[in-house]
């Protein structure tokens, strides 16, 4: 029996991921050099998928909700990462007007800071929606697999730039905290 080929994660995904996980502080060290090649179509993907979670919710199949903060926190931000990438992939299966019409609509929201148009939303958000429902959660709740993205997501930048998974999980029990505090 044939192994079924791995697909590779976009590297600009993963560095999209890892600037969102990473804590401030650890954000401030970074050389400036990475922030210059950020893709921001990527990036703008990346912040819908995110947004979509944070509206949504994390989906049940993903069983993050029960889960430890060292479990429930790389697989999140894989799943994150798998969404973006399937979404991408939609995205540049559209009919070609329509998908040159998504990368430049982005393109003048970043160069000209204009407001975004719903139509573009709702393209977006099918790509969205259709994306999650390709992901096979019981990959994401297998270990292996989960290290092996959550270490890429971690190194994106190389291994000198990755943080420590406590930085990171520390970093969300603030956040979480924050809103409370705010009451």
């Amino acid at each position: 029996m044939r192994k079924k080929k791995q697909t590779a994660i976009d590297k600009r995904i993963l560095r999209a991921e890892y600037l969102r996980i990473i804590p401030e502080q650890s954000a401030m060290l970074l050389p400036e050099e990475i922030f210059e090649h950020f893709d921001f179509r990527i990036g703008f993907i990346h912040q819908g998928v995110v947004a979509h979670v944070e509206t949504i919710g994390t989906p049940e199949d993903l069983g993050a909700h029960d889960a430890e903060k060292d479990i429930a926190i790389p697989r999140l931000s894989c799943f994150v990462v798998l969404v973006t990438q399937v979404a991408l992939h939609r995205v540049n299966r559209l009919p070609p007007l329509f998908k040159q019409a998504v990368w430049e609509t982005i393109d003048d929201i970043i160069d000209e800071e204009t407001e975004i148009p719903e139509i573009l939303l709702v393209i977006i958000n099918d790509c969205l929606e259709r994306a999650i429902g390709e992901i096979n959660y019981n990959q994401l709740k297998d270990e292996r697999i989960v290290n092996r993205l959550w270490s890429s997501i971690k190194s994106a930048y190389g291994e000198r730039h990755a943080p420590d998974d406590s930085e990171i999980f520390d970093n969300f029990y603030e956040s979480e905290e924050d809103p409370d505090e705010e009451e």
